[in-house]
């Protein structure tokens, strides 16, 4: 799953949606307890894979394995009070920002830190995870009971950007 967020220095991540940000809060976004579908997600390590099978075999091995790190959550809860969007991915550490405000710093290990941003547009919410070379886009939006996650990972050094869907169903 795509919670874990260990990201390399070269794999930094954002997540963003549909608008440029109004500091309103997501009314369409349920706290709560959220599990990935593996049957209806795309396989992001596979869509990995694609983009960086490009590189040189001396980059290839390193690349992939910093974007895996980035990728493997298997569960998440996200919980929204106000302006306030905290969301904790499996045992990694939590991370709170309030929508519309400054980035906050957050750090995934002692090798990865980020500025994180929060911004709303109606039902969706979006978390910017911006590294030292690399973004991540992704977009929280609640479907039923699921969440749909859409993430896009920017990085220079690839020719195009990893995309992929997941499908998280709420666990609580």
């Amino acid at each position: 799953m795509m919670l874990h967020w260990a990201l390399s220095a070269a794999t930094g991540a954002a997540i963003s949606i549909s608008s440029p940000g109004s500091a309103s809060p997501p009314q369409g976004i349920v706290s709560g307890n959220y599990v990935l579908d593996r049957e209806r997600s795309d396989d992001a390590f596979q869509a990995i894979d694609r983009v960086v099978a490009g590189l040189s075999n001396a980059k290839r091995p390193l690349a992939r394995r910093m974007l895996y790190k980035s990728i493997a959550v298997n569960r998440f809860r996200i919980s929204i009070a106000g302006s306030r969007v905290g969301i904790a991915y499996d045992d990694k550490a939590p991370i709170v920002v309030w929508i519309g405000e400054e980035p906050i710093k957050w750090k995934l290990i002692e090798v990865l830190v980020f500025d994180v941003s929060a911004k709303a547009n109606g039902e969706a919410i979006s978390l910017t995870f911006r590294g030292d070379d690399s973004e991540r886009i992704t977009t929280y939006r609640s479907v039923g009971q699921d969440l749909v996650v859409d993430t896009t990972i920017i990085i220079p050094l690839l020719s195009t950007p990893i995309v992929y869907k997941q499908i998280f169903n709420r666990a609580n």
